[in-house]
């Protein structure tokens, strides 16, 4: 009696342990099979001559985004807000991210399985302060800077002429909009493997491949300066 009840315990486990290792790989092979198709985008000219192209990633302590320097005579920011000097985009599940639906089922299906995605585009007068966790910049080439912007851009759905489709409603508590995105979210493809994966197409960055977690980020980045780091109540400008 006792070896049948220890046989099915250990038959029972192995189900368990398929049934973990299936939902965690499965979900994560059909995503890296299917990536989503990106658009070509037509980006504005660089201006001949003037300030520096700088590109910065910033870490807000569980997600990470990419922001530009937006150029003159670019107008990539949000509805209200097209010419800020700043354009802050990042990228997520649309139920969790933009809807802000936490509850159980909803974060299950966030990290578990492929779901609908959606680019945030915000457009911000400084830089990100302490109440981020890092920030990180960089200097950049107009190569660079144009392949960065035209992979953000491109992680937003367009619409017949090219242009972007039209943004989600405002949602609460954010002060950019929310675009319909390409690619699906998955624990395996999350926010911060496509900062890495956004900057790595400008040779910015090594790819983004199994980074899950903000802070594996930093140390693919190639080229950029610590601009701060908050390490509990203190900020640093280098590494502790």
């Amino acid at each position: 009696m006792e070896a049948c009840v220890s046989g099915r315990l250990r038959s029972a486990g192995r189900m368990l342990i398929w049934a973990t290792v299936a939902t965690l790989v499965l979900p994560a092979l059909w995503v890296e099979a299917r990536p989503g198709v990106r658009s070509s985008v037509s980006l504005p000219s660089l201006p001949n001559a003037g300030e520096p192209l700088r590109v910065h990633v910033v870490d807000w302590g569980y997600h990470t985004a990419i922001i530009l320097e937006q150029p003159g005579g670019w107008a990539l920011g949000p509805p209200g807000r097209e010419s800020a000097r700043f354009i802050e985009y990042a990228w997520g599940d649309r139920r969790f991210y933009m809807e802000q639906d936490h509850r159980p089922h909803s974060v299950f299906a966030t990290l578990f399985l492929p779901t609908e995605s959606v680019t945030y585009v915000e457009g911000r007068a400084q830089l990100p302060g302490p109440g981020a966790r890092s920030l990180y910049s960089r200097n950049v080439s107009p190569t660079e800077f144009l392949a960065v912007a035209r992979e953000l851009e491109a992680s937003i759905r367009r619409d017949p002429v090219g242009g972007r489709q039209a943004p989600h409603a405002a949602a609460r508590g954010f002060v950019g909009r929310f675009y319909p995105a390409i690619g699906q979210y998955l624990w395996w493809n999350d926010c911060n493997r496509w900062t890495l994966d956004r900057l790595a197409a400008a040779g910015l960055a090594g790819g983004g491949r199994g980074v899950i977690f903000s802070g594996q980020v930093a140390g693919r980045l190639r080229g950029f300066d610590l601009a701060f780091e908050r390490v509990g109540s203190e900020l640093v400008t280098d590494p502790p």
